[in-house]
């Protein structure tokens, strides 16, 4: 059966991921004006020597922006809490991401699990559930610092990147440029934090 177009559905479809995505976008959007993310603003830059990104698979957002992360010359890796190791990235993800500048044709998906964790990372997450399923992880690995990569993209905060995953490429390149925005907002705060900056400027 054929379905008549609507305008909305579409265009929330493409741009966010759907209507239900859309929906816990704004959601989860009203949690962080309210101060329900705030212990994940509490970051000490200075400590940041490698900056973990974590989602659910490894194959589709933390793949992207491990990889642009490292293109802008910064340290980073990327794992997924329910990874299943070894995989390549998505490939719709690697073709937007190849659109973007970034090439994920070598990544393999690591399980979060797999990763040795330092006092120097910081570990970034996509959405709030997620971030709730890595604080056992960050409070049990000394020194390591927890945060959601939407709280550094430009106002208003997006805490909840959907998950791209089985979407059509426009959502992914939505999706990837949104991720972007995140990742300018961290690379402008570890950069302003390393005790050399003054010296490079």
């Amino acid at each position: 059966m054929q379905y008549p177009w609507n305008p909305v559905s579409d265009y929330l479809a493409l741009a966010h991921g759907g209507k239900r995505a859309f929906a816990r976008m704004l959601w989860h959007r009203v949690r962080a004006g309210a101060g329900a993310f705030e212990r994940y603003r509490q970051v000490d830059w200075q400590r940041v020597s490698r900056v973990v990104f974590v989602c659910k698979g490894n194959i589709c957002r933390s793949a992207f922006a491990g990889s642009r992360f490292r293109t802008r010359g910064m340290a980073a890796a990327s794992a997924g809490l329910d990874a299943d190791p070894g995989k390549p990235a998505d490939p719709r993800a690697a073709r937007v991401a190849r659109c973007l500048g970034t090439d994920l044709g070598n990544h393999r998906s690591t399980h979060i699990a797999a990763l040795e964790l330092g006092p120097g990372d910081l570990l970034v997450a996509f959405e709030p559930d997620h971030a709730d399923r890595l604080r056992p992880l960050a409070s049990a690995s000394p020194g390591a610092q927890l945060t959601l990569l939407g709280l550094w993209s430009p106002a208003p905060p997006i805490v909840y990147f959907h998950d791209p995953y089985g979407c059509p490429e426009t959502y992914f390149e939505a999706c990837f440029r949104r991720i972007e925005g995140g990742l300018a907002g961290l690379e402008k705060r570890c950069i302003n934090a390393r005790p050399d900056r003054e010296n490079r400027a």
